[in-house]
């Protein structure tokens, strides 16, 4: 079996999601099966080049595009943000997390990639749906979910 082939056997075996209808809040994240304490469900997700805008920069954009920005990318209090190389067009699953007050999954920054992941912060059974603490990371949500 090539290489390739391997790659994409091993990501098989590190999937633990999928994308459902949500009892919170539009489309969830769901376990597809039980994640223990302390697994990162996303591991094996690449990391995508970004680059940081002013919010200004992108007031041209269609009033759709820009919602999409502020529900999908984190605008910071100075009013940057980070927006991915593909933008839209390459979004992983974990984008797709609903914020909860008491949720099953830690987000911290990769000091060997400069990137978010994610960390159980329980084991989450099967067929329950995984949540952040929008707040953790995101400055605008700090007092909008206090």
């Amino acid at each position: 079996m090539d290489k390739e082939k391997q790659k994409i056997l091993k990501n098989l075996k590190n999937t633990y999601c999928r994308l459902m209808p949500s009892k919170i809040n539009g489309v969830g994240v769901f376990a597809i099966r039980d994640i223990p304490k302390g697994k990162d469900p996303f591991i094996g997700v690449k990391n995508v080049k970004d680059r940081r805008f002013n919010i200004k920069e992108l007031e041209k954009l269609d009033k759709e595009v820009l919602k999409m920005i502020e529900d999908f990318f984190v605008v910071e209090s100075d009013g940057s943000v980070d927006i991915t190389e593909n933008a839209f067009n390459e979004m992983g699953i974990s984008f797709f997390m609903n914020h909860f007050k008491k949720p099953n999954l830690k987000i911290y920054e990769s000091k060997e990639n400069n990137f978010y992941c994610f960390r159980a912060t329980r084991r989450i059974k099967k067929g329950e749906e995984l949540t952040i603490a929008y707040h953790d990371y995101d400055e605008n949500y700090k007092q909008k979910f206090k």
